[in-house]
C-alpha cells in the first residue's frame, strides 16, 4: 500500500491505512518511535503499552453494559460530592 506525506499544521504527517495498523497490531493512541534503520529507511517502533483506552462498540449503550450489575449503587452527587461541577458536566450529572 502506498500513502502520500501531507501538511498537518506546521508539520507533515502520513496516513496509515487501517489494514496495516491492524497487521502491525496497532491502534489509534498507540505511541510510536521513529528509527532510520541501516538501509536508511523509515521504521515506526511500538512503545511498550501498560494499558490501552478501551471503548464499547459503538451499538452498544450505557444501560445494556450494566443490565445485570448487582453491586452498590451511589447517586450522582455523592459519587463526588467535593466536585464544583459547570457547564456540560454539570448538565450530565446533575439529572
Amino acid at each position: 500500500m502506498a500513502t502520500a506525506i501531507a501538511n498537518w499544521g506546521n508539520s507533515e504527517a502520513i496516513r496509515i491505512p487501517r489494514e496495516i495498523l491492524r497487521r502491525a497490531g496497532l491502534r489509534r493512541g498507540d505511541r510510536v518511535t521513529f528509527i532510520i534503520n541501516s538501509n536508511g529507511n523509515l521504521e515506526l517502533i511500538p512503545e511498550h503499552q501498560t494499558h490501552r483506552r478501551v471503548a464499547p462498540a459503538r451499538d452498544v449503550t450505557y444501560d445494556m453494559l450494566f443490565k445485570n450489575y448487582q453491586g452498590p449503587v451511589q447517586s450522582n452527587t455523592s459519587a463526588w460530592p467535593d466536585d464544583n461541577l459547570v457547564g456540560a458536566e454539570y448538565e450530565a450529572w446533575s439529572h
